[in-house]
């Protein structure tokens, strides 16, 4: 056990020092979030792995891979599961407040496809196939206290998303569009970097 917190200690030692993000760093990373609401009884988690690099020292242009699942309890063993994958270009502009501190704001078109099922004991219906358009301006926070890790807080500034919802067995969709202004406290994200 002493020799597994020596070499944590020796990782955390080496990593340390000031972080200048500069033209050609790649920034490896990604974010996670889980939501739920016990009025709903509905629980959501998103994983999004995501890749940056810096053509300068203030601009940058990744992407992102996306996967969300959400449970959406209506009986005892009566559940409707929703999962979407998606993919997205981002731009990210920064600006450095501090020796290992940047605000951004970012850019995020956002593409994704998935459906949703309900299931009823052991049997297992399809209910629908979705497809989402979004685009996404967020600013955030990115905190660097090594010179190897990093670590961000964005929220959603503004948000336009249209849905497309299928029925099963159907050839019409329904199409839903949504503006969302403001930033959006209730569900932050939160990620984890490793800078080359």
């Amino acid at each position: 056990m002493k020799s597994k917190l020596l070499i944590i200690a020796l990782i955390v030692i080496a990593h340390t020092g000031y972080t200048q993000i500069s033209s050609g760093n790649l920034l490896i990373g990604g974010s996670a979030q889980f939501r739920s609401s016990d009025n709903a009884d509905i629980q959501s988690i998103t994983i999004s792995p995501n890749i940056h690099y810096f053509i300068n020292d203030n601009i940058s242009f990744g992407g992102t891979l996306g996967y969300n699942t959400q449970r959406n309890n209506i009986g005892a063993n009566d559940f409707v599961r929703t999962n979407t994958f998606s993919i997205g270009p981002e731009a990210r502009y920064y600006m450095e407040l501090g020796e290992s501190l940047f605000f951004y704001g970012a850019g995020r078109i956002g593409l994704g496809f998935g459906g949703s099922n309900a299931i009823t004991g052991n049997s297992n219906t399809d209910l629908n196939d979705l497809s989402t358009f979004s685009f996404n301006l967020n600013p955030g926070i990115l905190f660097t206290p090594g010179s190897k890790i990093g670590f961000n807080f964005e929220l959603n500034l503004f948000t336009y998303r249209r849905v497309s919802n299928t029925p099963a067995g159907s050839n019409t969709s329904a199409i839903s569009n949504e503006i969302v202004l403001g930033p959006n406290t209730f569900t932050p994200t939160f990620g984890l970097y490793y800078i080359l």
